[in-house]
């Protein structure tokens, strides 16, 4: 799963077909295909999500105490799935 956070006001959102941005407008992306996403803004900063750690994080919701943890993660600036367009 793809995300985008703006660093200027903390908002962090999933992307859509069609465009999509936080609400100060400085951080946008969408995504092109099942596969592809981009992004624009000086403060956008990609987020990644493993889907099949937070699949099993969903079977394994626990009733009570501490959540179940997942795999997340700071996408790569050069990656071929989710882009900088300039």
């Amino acid at each position: 799963m793809k995300l985008l956070m703006c660093l200027e006001c903390n908002d962090i959102f999933n992307l859509d077909l069609s465009e999509k941005s936080c609400s100060c407008g400085r951080s946008k992306g969408k995504y092109i295909n099942q596969q592809l996403a981009e992004y624009t803004g000086e403060f956008a900063l990609p987020i990644g999500f493993s889907n099949p750690s937070l699949i099993n994080a969903i079977k394994d919701q626990p009733n009570e105490g501490l959540g179940k943890e997942f795999t997340a993660f700071v996408v790569p600036k050069k990656c071929e799935t989710f882009f900088k367009r300039f």
